[in-house]
């Protein structure tokens, strides 16, 4: 009767509990912070599927990004659109900024939120290795095609059209009061339990005209988890670690060319190149900038061939430099290589090949010290008398070799010196006292 009682008890409480249980509701959490390109859209896209698949309720993209590439934040918009979950995006913390290509992503979101004290906007496009002057046609095309995507994307979501067209032919930057005050965004909310109480109960009306109702009373935060090739595709998108990888293979693969048999510098040099290429496959890689350091190898491999008394090392390192700031031509500063890092790696990277042209320098002007050659002369004592009737014997190099003289005879503890050398016979004159 007793465990009866406690079986009543204990199936009550689960039924007073499982309502809350069934209440929580899980949120997808991306992080975009930093530039956008392939592989950070990738973990991106990554998210949306995963919510997608999971049946997650919403997408939270928590953004800081100064903008990126055109194409992939093409790609990205046309994600976010298509997404099967309300997507979210929230500009915060306090400090952050969805600027150029941030801002297509803030206005293609099904609810745009910013945190105080951040800003938007400033979305014109800037053209890769060009003047980007205002009457240049291709780049007035392009953001021509720019701001329509904005009027359409503007114009489904109900926000304002011509502030969005500022923010590109104009680059027009909005802090997140102005924002509001245009309606580019819904609100401005402080931090993320801000934006869930936000949204709790509300009625998000999708891109194609579908409406989802919120329940965010109880929430469940989840991350999308990447594996370590992931983490290392975003290292290798850094501008700056192309760089270096470029450098250092370049320079292994130099090193490995003027001392063959090495073997470590060449595996070094070859890995690293390989791993450039695949940086250059995420990164705007301008041909400029390759030829260059190219040039620069090329000079520094033709400085040990001929004597320019250092002007092909000092013209390798100007277009070591120069190459090295121009190899990643990106639209924003944070896609391309800074020179108060390239620079100190280039004049290190210089001095270190100079001084290994020194030393192949230095050994190639060395007195032979070995075979034939590494005989002519050395000096030593006569051990068996040297005359024209027989050959005499002189010790030479810690051995007894066979020597002639054909305009002498050379008695035995006399120096001499080796003169020519005809397969193991020593030809050989005698030391003048003052030489010896």
């Amino acid at each position: 009767m007793r465990r009866t009682r406690l079986t009543i008890i204990l199936g009550a409480v689960l039924l007073f509990l499982w309502p809350s249980v069934e209440a929580a509701t899980t949120v997808r959490l991306a992080v975009l912070d930093g530039a956008i390109h392939p592989a950070s859209a990738f973990r991106i896209e990554a998210a949306i599927t995963a919510a997608e698949e999971s049946g997650d309720a919403l997408i939270l993209l928590e953004v800081d990004t100064p903008g990126g590439l055109v194409d992939t934040t093409g790609e990205l918009v046309q994600r976010i659109l298509s997404s099967e979950v309300p997507v979210v995006v929230w500009v915060g913390p306090a400090g952050a900024h969805a600027a150029s290509a941030g801002f297509f992503l803030l206005l293609a979101s099904d609810v745009a939120l910013m945190a105080p004290g951040t800003r938007t906007g400033a979305a014109s496009t800037v053209q890769i290795g060009g003047e980007n002057r205002d009457d240049d046609p291709l780049l007035r095309k392009m953001n021509e095609d720019g701001a329509a995507l904005l009027r359409s994307i503007s114009e489904h979501r109900g926000r304002n059209i011509e502030a969005a067209e500022k923010a590109v032919f104009e680059a027009t930057a909005y802090e997140e009061s102005k924002a509001l005050e245009l309606g580019l965004i819904d609100a401005v909310v402080e931090n993320r339990d801000a934006v869930f109480a936000y949204l709790n109960g509300r009625e998000i009306v999708r891109f194609d005209g579908t409406t989802v109702v919120l329940d965010l009373t109880e929430v469940q935060v989840v991350e999308t988890e990447f594996d370590w090739l992931q983490d290392l595709r975003m290292f290798l998108a850094l501008p700056v670690v192309a760089a270096l990888l470029l450098m250092v293979g370049m320079g292994g693969i130099w090193i490995e060319m003027t001392h063959p048999g090495v073997v470590l510098p060449g595996l070094v040099g070859a890995t690293a190149l390989i791993l450039f290429a695949f940086s250059a496959s995420i990164l705007p890689v301008s041909a400029v900038g390759l030829l260059l350091i190219a040039l620069a190898v090329v000079m520094f491999i033709l400085e040990v061939k001929v004597v320019s008394y250092g002007m092909l090392t000092l013209g390798g390192a100007v277009s070591l430099v120069f190459g090295g700031i121009l190899l990643i031509d990106g639209p924003i500063p944070e896609l391309r290589v800074p020179p108060g890092v390239i620079v100190p790696v280039a004049v290190m990277l210089t001095i270190l090949i100079a001084f290994v042209m020194r030393l192949v320098m230095r050994a190639h002007r060395a007195k032979v010290a070995t075979g034939e050659e590494g005989l002519v002369g050395e000096t030593g004592p006569v051990r068996v008398t040297i005359d024209s009737t027989h050959n005499g014997r002189v010790w030479i190099h810690g051995e007894l070799w066979s020597a002639v003289s054909s305009s002498e005879t050379i008695e035995v503890g006399q120096s001499i010196r080796v003169v020519a050398v005809d397969g193991m016979r020593l030809t050989v004159e005698t030391v003048a006292e003052e030489e010896q």
